[in-house]
């Protein structure tokens, strides 16, 4: 599929969208991302098994071929290539819907609204940065590693290297990238896909890093598994109610499954992330 080639140039672009919604069908494009059992000549829609859960998605390039989207932010020299944009307004909603395209990687594209994130969230896109939340229900505190401190001896540096070029490895082919990034997935949403198989457990095994060991290596590895959402809602309402509020480049993020209506992700290299706001909680290295 030549608009998820993770090097060389795209085929299909918003400001180059395809004439049709035949590429979207990934069952007939990434057959490998899908169960064995799975008929394939069922169309499923971005991994989706219904087409209208991706209703927004397809109505974005819809507008695209009409030429009403604006790109609001478009990173260039990244490790991934990302295109985020306005669909505004959205048929049915008042509001400004935020589109992020990965190509060459995961899910490839979400849909969140744009107008409930204070402080803005195409303010923070315009700068190149991306807000996260992540509830911790009742919790009085959320931890996170201090990564700085750990990279400082040369075992580490060593360890995250390997690390490093295991995400290069399993974000430079399509159909690897989905696997290893819906492999600790496991829902009714995700049924027809190769879920719950823990893919990148295993390569990061295979790659010598030591994800079991108490140690910079299962630091890494369990929070660059770590899902945020990119919705406030999840944070306060799903997961909450206490909750914390941060910051990443938005080239560090890895999409999960968007139809699965929590707009996951996940980081890339944990240590780039801020802290903005923590609700009911406090947050602690």
């Amino acid at each position: 599929m030549p608009w998820l080639a993770a090097d060389g140039r795209l085929a299909y672009t918003p400001e180059n969208p395809p004439a049709t919604d035949y590429f979207f069908q990934y069952s007939w494009i990434l057959p490998e991302i899908f169960d064995p059992e799975v008929n394939k000549r069922r169309h499923y829609y971005f991994g989706a098994p219904i087409r209208d859960y991706a209703a927004r998605l397809l109505e974005f390039w819809k507008q695209a071929r009409r030429g009403q989207i604006q790109r609001v932010y478009f990173p260039s020299g990244s490790l991934l290539k990302i295109n985020c944009a306005h669909l505004s307004p959205y048929t049915g909603q008042d509001s400004i819907l935020v589109t992020i395209l990965m190509f060459g990687c995961s899910s490839s594209m979400a849909v969140i609204n744009g107008s409930v994130s204070p402080p803005s969230l195409t303010w923070k896109m315009e700068e190149g940065q991306i807000l996260l939340y992540r509830g911790i229900q009742g919790e009085e505190t959320f931890r996170y590693p201090d990564f700085a401190q750990d990279l400082r001896g040369a075992p580490d540096r060593r360890t995250w290297d390997r690390y490093l070029a295991l995400q290069w490895r399993m974000l430079a082919d399509s159909a690897l990238s989905f696997n290893t990034i819906h492999d600790q997935t496991k829902r009714c949403e995700t049924a027809c896909l190769n879920d719950g198989t823990w893919l990148a457990d295993e390569l990061a095994t295979e790659s010598g890093l030591d994800i079991v060991s108490e140690g910079l290596g299962r630091a890494l590895w369990s929070t660059g598994t770590c899902s945020f959402s990119l919705e406030p809602q999840i944070a306060e309402n799903k997961f909450g109610a206490h909750f914390v509020v941060a910051k990443t480049p938005i080239n560090n993020i890895r999409l999960t499954t968007f139809f699965a209506g929590e707009a996951e992700v996940r980081l890339v290299d944990p240590s780039q992330i801020h802290f903005l706001k923590a609700v009911g909680c406090t947050v602690a290295a």
